[in-house]
């Protein structure tokens, strides 16, 4: 009898998942003080190493650098190395705004931007297969401990393009979908990573609901289909939300992280076993950001 119990215990303790825990930051460096915080940040995570990997949520400088004063490539490139030197982490960077489509001329600034940061994390060589959607080769997704991640294009800002932005909502939702169905078996939650806030919060939800409902209303029926937790992460707002605002996939929670200052370090998420609270958040906060 001890025999069988002790393997039954054993069989049910490695048929549990293992945590998952990575770091996001997101909307910084945009000042300079932003700039030291974010190369301190990049060598706290290296040195607690309880991260496996970290992501860039978009925007790598502010608006009002993009759209008022004159931007070059060493600005991408700058960015670039606060996210690389002394990093031995895997990190990925979504495309925001800042660094594109508010940029006077949105087509160099998304030059740049694939220059420095399409596939950065190939960089890091880690120890997972990351893939790539062939229409749109800035997204990516990749599994790592039973929890799929999925990276998209899905930025704020101006409406640069509108026939380009209708058609990047598609694609992104048609790598969701995929992404969804290929590993639905395989995986206990799924992690969407992008810049925008597409659902707004308080008085301006509504109109940013509908610059953005050709893209939420397929999420949120692709996201109810897949049935398992899921966390749209993102940055935008530089304001913390924590909430479920897509009724009709309530499997769904969606945090807005806080923007890259000293008083912000990085978000530690960690995915967790179970039915229930799957999903925590270490905002790492220091004490008077507490209070």
């Amino acid at each position: 009898m001890h025999r069988f119990l002790l393997v039954l215990l054993l069989a049910t303790t490695s048929a549990r998942a293992e945590e998952l825990v990575f770091s996001t930051i997101g909307c910084g460096p945009y000042t300079p003080p932003d700039e030291k915080a974010i190369v301190d940040f990049i060598k706290s995570e290296n040195e607690a190493r309880a991260a496996e990997f970290i992501v860039h949520l978009g925007d790598i400088f502010s608006g009002a650098t993009a759209r008022d004063t004159v931007v070059t490539e060493a600005n991408y490139a700058k960015v670039r190395g606060f996210l690389t030197e002394g990093n031995t982490i895997p990190t990925y960077i979504v495309p925001g705004d800042n660094e594109w489509n508010d940029m006077p001329d949105p087509d160099q600034g998304w030059k740049w931007w694939t220059s420095q940061f399409l596939h950065l994390e190939k960089d890091f060589k880690p120890a997972w297969e990351t893939e790539y959607q062939d229409v749109r080769p800035e997204n990516f997704a990749f599994v790592r401990k039973g929890v799929l991640l999925i990276g998209i294009n899905l930025v704020g800002g101006r409406v640069h393009d509108q026939a380009e932005w209708t058609r990047r909502f598609a694609e992104n939702n048609d790598w969701i979908e995929t992404q969804f169905a290929k590993h639905k078996n395989d995986v206990r939650a799924a992690v969407i990573l992008a810049q925008a806030n597409p659902v707004g919060f308080g008085e301006k939800g509504a109109a940013i609901n509908k610059t953005f409902g050709a893209f939420t209303k397929p999420f949120a029926q692709i996201a109810a289909s897949f049935g398992k937790p899921v966390l749209f992460l993102h940055s935008d707002g530089h304001k913390w939300i924590e909430d479920h605002p897509w009724k009709e996939a309530p499997n769904v929670t969606r945090i807005q992280i806080d923007l890259i200052t000293p008083d912000f370090p990085p978000l530690r998420v960690t995915v967790r076993d179970g039915e229930k609270d799957i999903f925590a958040f270490n905002r790492q906060l220091p004490e008077k950001k507490k209070k």
